[in-house]
């Protein structure tokens, strides 16, 4: 029991993973069409969503990978593609 009487309760990592897509489609720039070069097949809230869940949880890429693989059946970007990512668009 927490401070008041009431019973803590850890959110499941499927819990967590909507409500990051959640915010990181709100927060995320809108994805690139029209340009020159492969199209996306993700969009930025996706990478940023994944990228926070990895962070949450302490978890390494293919950790993560392993975990959203048995999580949903939804397409996601593999580990080299969010590590890519987030070399390329995060600050360190």
């Amino acid at each position: 029991m927490g401070k008041r009487g009431f019973l803590r309760r850890e959110a499941s990592p499927k819990e967590v993973l909507e409500h990051g897509l959640r915010l990181a489609r709100e927060v995320a720039p809108p994805t690139p069409k029209g340009q020159r070069g492969r199209p996306w097949r993700y969009d930025h809230g996706l990478y940023l969503a994944l990228l926070l869940f990895r962070a949450f949880f302490h978890l390494t890429h293919r950790k993560t990978e392993a975990l959203l693989r048995d999580l949903t059946e939804a397409p996601f970007p593999s580990h080299p593609s969010l590590a890519r990512y987030a070399a390329q668009h995060l600050d360190p």
